[in-house]
């Protein structure tokens, strides 16, 4: 239906809500010094994007998605998220 065929009175349809920006949440996490090693993160990630290098473990954002499931499986609370600034 556009404006020449809507009835008289009715209303426009609502504007769509803008689109979410695309590409990978703004979410940078980061394994601090508490981290014991025992990899409850590494198995939980859906994305494998926990990985480990040099004797520690570290999150690649740009393979995280920011479902926080390593934050949420870590006993040690050792993993930190901090928003990232915008552009």
């Amino acid at each position: 239906m556009n404006a020449r065929t809507r009835p008289a009175g009715s209303a426009a349809p609502a504007a769509a809500p803008p689109p979410r920006p695309a590409g990978p949440p703004r979410l940078s996490l980061t394994v601090n010094d508490r981290c014991t090693g025992c990899g409850a993160c590494l198995l939980t990630c859906p994305v494998h994007a926990v990985r480990p290098r040099g004797g520690a473990l570290f999150v690649r954002a740009d393979l995280c998605t920011g479902c926080l499931e390593c934050v949420e499986v870590c006993p040690a609370d050792a993993i930190d998220e901090a928003p990232e600034e915008s552009p």
